[in-house]
C-alpha cells in the first residue's frame, strides 16, 4: 500500500481515536479496567481470537494458499480494517475500503474486490445463523416472557428468509440479478445507466462470487464455520464481565446476551458510534433474563474499554502492514468509475 495512504489512514483513525477517548474520559476507563481486576486481560484476549477466526474465514475466501498470501499478513489486515470500522461513525464499513487498498497490492484490484465482498456477505450470513441459532436455544431453554416469545418467533421467519436469499446470492450473484431488476424501475434509470458502464466488471465479480458457492463449497462452508466460532467465542466476553462483579451466569446465558445485544446493535446500525444502542439493547436483554438491567451499562462500559484497545492495535498495525507500492487509491477509484464500453 501507498506509504502516504497507510499515513492517512493511521493519522484520521488516530484523530478519532483521540477523540473517542476524550469523550470516553480517561478516569472513565481507569475505573472500570480497575472494577474488572484481572479478568479485564481475558476480556481483552478474547477477541484476538475472535478476530483470528475470522482471518482464518477470511483466508479461505480468498484462497490465499493457492495465491500465497501468508496468513500474518490477512490477520493484520483483518484487525485494521475492524478497527476501521469501529470508528466509522455510520454503518461500520469503512474497513471494507482499506482490506481492499491492503490486499490490492499481493492479489490485484479484482480479486481484492470480489473478496472483500464475498467476506462481507458471509459475516452477515454468519451473524443470521448465529441469532437463529439463539432464538431457538433461548426458546428451548431459558425461561422467556410469553410475549417476548412472539417477538422471537417474528425475528426467527424474517432470519431465515434473509439466510435464504444471502445462500442464493452466492450461488447465483448480485450484479446480473440487480442490473436486471434495474431495467424493471423506470425512476432508476440514471443508476441503471452508470452500473451498465461497468457491467463487464461487475459480472467479473459475480463470477467470482458464485466460483466460492458453487465450485469451492468446502472453502465456502470452512470459512463460513470460522465467522460462526467467532460469534460464539465473542460470547465468552459477557461471560468473563459478568464474573468480575461476581455473578454468574452460564455460557447458554452469555451467547443469549450476546446474540440479543449483536443484533439490536445492528437494527439500529445508522446510529454513530452506536451510542446508547449497545447499553440500551444489554439492558432489554439482561431484564429478559431476570438480571438487574443496570449491569447492561457496567457491561456496556468494559466493551468499549476493550474496543479503544484494539483500535488502537489495528492503527498500528497500519503503519507496519502492506508493502510501500505507489497509486493505489488512484487504481481503486479508477476500477470504480472505470467504462468498459470503451
Amino acid at each position: 500500500m501507498n506509504k502516504y495512504l497507510k499515513t492517512a489512514f493511521f493519522i484520521i483513525g488516530l484523530g478519532v481515536f483521540a477523540w473517542l477517548i476524550s469523550d470516553f474520559g480517561i478516569s472513565n476507563i481507569i475505573e472500570n479496567v480497575k472494577r474488572s481486576g484481572w479478568w479485564f486481560i481475558p476480556v481483552v484476549g478474547v477477541w484476538g481470537l475472535v478476530y483470528y477466526l475470522n482471518a482464518w474465514a477470511w483466508y479461505y475466501v480468498i484462497d490465499a494458499g493457492k495465491k500465497k498470501v501468508s496468513f500474518p499478513s490477512i490477520y493484520g489486515i483483518t484487525l485494521s480494517g475492524f478497527a476501521i470500522n469501529y470508528i466509522t461513525p455510520f454503518v461500520n464499513l469503512g474497513g471494507e475500503p482499506y482490506r481492499v487498498i491492503a490486499l490490492k497490492d499481493k492479489i490485484g484490484l479484482h480479486s481484492a474486490v470480489s473478496s472483500v465482498i464475498l467476506y462481507t456477505m458471509l459475516h452477515f450470513l454468519s451473524h443470521f445463523i448465529f441469532w437463529i441459532t439463539a432464538i431457538i436455544t433461548a426458546g428451548a431453554l431459558l425461561s422467556i416472557a410469553s410475549g417476548l416469545k412472539i417477538t422471537l418467533l417474528s425475528a426467527f421467519v424474517i432470519l431465515s428468509v434473509l439466510i435464504w436469499f444471502v445462500f442464493s446470492r452466492h450461488k447465483n450473484g448480485i450484479f446480473a440479478s440487480l442490473l436486471n431488476l434495474l431495467t424493471k424501475l423506470p425512476f432508476l434509470k440514471g443508476l441503471h445507466k452508470k452500473l451498465s458502464k461497468k457491467e463487464e466488471s461487475l459480472l467479473n465479480i459475480d463470477d467470482e462470487i458464485k466460483q466460492l458457492y458453487n465450485d469451492r463449497k468446502n472453502h465456502f462452508y470452512f470459512a463460513l464455520f470460522f465467522e460462526y466460532a467467532a460469534r460464539m467465542v465473542a460470547s465468552l466476553e459477557f461471560l468473563f464481565i459478568l464474573k468480575a462483579i461476581g455473578i454468574n451466569i452460564s455460557f447458554m446465558e452469555a451467547f443469549y446476551i450476546n446474540a440479543g445485544s449483536s443484533l439490536i446493535i445492528n437494527l439500529f446500525f445508522f446510529m454513530p458510534f452506536e451510542l446508547g444502542t449497545r447499553e440500551g439493547g444489554l439492558y432489554l436483554v439482561l431484564d429478559s433474563l431476570k438480571l438487574t438491567p443496570g449491569v447492561g451499562i457496567y457491561i456496556g462500559l468494559v466493551n468499549r474499554v476493550r474496543e479503544f484497545f484494539w483500535i488502537l492495535v489495528g492503527l498500528i498495525l497500519i503503519q507496519i502492514n502492506g508493502k510501500k507500492k505507489e497509486k493505489a487509491t488512484k487504481d481503486i477509484f479508477e476500477y470504480m468509475s472505470e467504462d468498459t464500453s470503451q
